[in-house]
């Protein structure tokens, strides 16, 4: 099935501001960026933050998807 979207708005993973901030935007999905918005030294800290804000949950029906790093 394919969704109209009108918005998808990247949040960087390394800020919890943005991550909280997003819980209250108005936009069709999400996506946690953990990939070029997040600095390399802050890699782990934005994996925890990405982590915990998916499992608290709160994002309503929006869609949430995650932008990982190639393996």
């Amino acid at each position: 099935m394919i969704r109209p979207r009108r918005s998808l708005l990247f949040m960087p993973g390394s800020n919890a501001r943005a991550l909280e901030k997003a819980r209250l935007l108005h936009a069709d999905g999400l996506i946690l960026d953990l990939e070029d918005a997040v600095a390399p030294d802050a890699k782990e800290l934005a994996r925890n933050q990405v982590a915990a804000a998916i499992a608290a949950r709160g994002f309503g029906k929006r869609e949430v998807l995650v932008r990982i790093n190639s393996l």
